[in-house]
C-alpha cells in the first residue's frame, strides 16, 4: 500500500472526488483495508490518513495525536490513540473563530502553508463497529479532523488556503515554519522527521526530499540560534 499524491501517482483524481458512505456491517474487504491503513499510518508518523490517500473512495480515516505532536501546537488540547471513524462530517460550532496554522499533507508534496480553519467543530461519525459519535472538537484537534473529513470530500489544503495565506513550495517556506518553534519544539520537529525517515521507501523520492530539506533547515535554524 502506498501514498497516493496529486504530484507523483498515475491516478490522483481520487483526491478530488468525493468518498461513498460504507454500509455496516464492515465487510471483510473494509476491514482489511482499515488495517492495512493502520499499519501505513504507524510507519508514516502522521497525525492522519484518509482512505483515497491510499486510492480507496470509501469514507474512512485513521487519526492519532501524539504528546509529541501536541508540543509542537499553541492550541494542542489532549492527547488521542490510534482512531478510526467512518462516514464522518463536520459543522463548525456557534463560537468558532477562523485560525490560521501550518500543514502539510502527505498527498500534497509540493505545496503547504497556514491554512484556514475553524477553531472548534462539532463532528459526527461512526466506529468501525457501527456505533455512532457526535462529540466537540477544539484548537489542533478540530484542525486535524478538519483536514482528514476535507480529504473525504475531495478537498485538499491547496483548496482551502486563500491568496493571505503564507503557503508556497516547502523549499521556500518550510524556513518560516520552523522559525516559529522555540528550541524544544525544534529538538522535536527533528525527530519526528527522524522517525518518519526510517521508515520512508527508498523510491519514495518526493518524500525523502521534502523530509532531508526539512532537516536541514532545522540544522541551519539551531546553529544560528547556537551562535
Amino acid at each position: 500500500m502506498d501514498v497516493v499524491t496529486l504530484e507523483h501517482s498515475q491516478h490522483p483524481e481520487i483526491l478530488q472526488k468525493p468518498t461513498v458512505e460504507v454500509a455496516f456491517p464492515l465487510s471483510f474487504e473494509t476491514l482489511q483495508l482499515i488495517d492495512d491503513m493502520k499499519a501505513l499510518f504507524i510507519k508514516l508518523n502522521g497525525v492522519g490518513l484518509a482512505a483515497p490517500q491510499v486510492g480507496s473512495p470509501q469514507n474512512i480515516f485513521v487519526y492519532r495525536i501524539t504528546q509529541e505532536q501536541n508540543r509542537l501546537r499553541s492550541d494542542a488540547t489532549r492527547e488521542v490513540p490510534l482512531t478510526v471513524l467512518v462516514n464522518a462530517h463536520y459543522a463548525p460550532t456557534s463560537d468558532a473563530t477562523i485560525t490560521y496554522d501550518w500543514e502539510a499533507c502527505f498527498s500534497v508534496a509540493e505545496h503547504t502553508g497556514k491554512v484556514p480553519r475553524y477553531s472548534k467543530i462539532q463532528y459526527y461519525a461512526f466506529t468501525p463497529e457501527g456505533q455512532p459519535i457526535h462529540a466537540i472538537a477544539e484548537g489542533f484537534e478540530a484542525r486535524v479532523l478538519q483536514h482528514e473529513i476535507d480529504h473525504l470530500q475531495g478537498i485538499l489544503i491547496i483548496h482551502r488556503l486563500t491568496k493571505d495565506c503564507i503557503q508556497g513550495h516547502p523549499d521556500d517556506v518550510l524556513h518560516l515554519r520552523y522559525q516559529d518553534l522555540d528550541n524544544t519544539q525544534i529538538d522535536i520537529a527533528k525527530k519526528l522527521l527522524e522517525d518518519r525517515l526510517k521508515h520512508t521507501a527508498e523510491n519514495d523520492i518526493a518524500a525523502l526530499n521534502y523530509i532531508h530539506k526539512a532537516l536541514q533547515i532545522i540544522a541551519n535554524i539551531t546553529e544560528a540560534r547556537q551562535s
